[in-house]
């Protein structure tokens, strides 16, 4: 039996896998320690020594990349997934 319902596929952006450690700065000025598990383009998957908020803003220094500012755009435990505003 065929469904009418249509699913719409958005292609993201490629990920790389990888593993290095970071200092992230919350919004309130705190140094925290986290670690980036996947990066691309527009922002990266981490994990962080204490819970973040969604829709904080964190500031966090990139190889490569230098210092951006990133808004959590999803937390699960200490896990979180970010998107790099500038």
């Amino acid at each position: 039996m065929k469904s009418n319902l249509a699913i719409a596929h958005v292609a993201r952006a490629p990920r790389w896998e990888c593993d290095f450690d970071v200092v992230i700065v919350d919004e309130i000025g705190r140094d925290l320690i986290g670690r980036v598990a996947n990066i691309s383009e527009g922002g990266f998957m981490a994990e962080c020594e204490e819970k973040v908020r969604l829709h904080e803003i964190l500031k966090v220094t990139l190889p490569g990349r230098g210092l951006v500012r990133a808004e959590v755009r999803w937390a699960a435990g200490r896990r979180f997934g970010a998107m790099i505003l500038d």
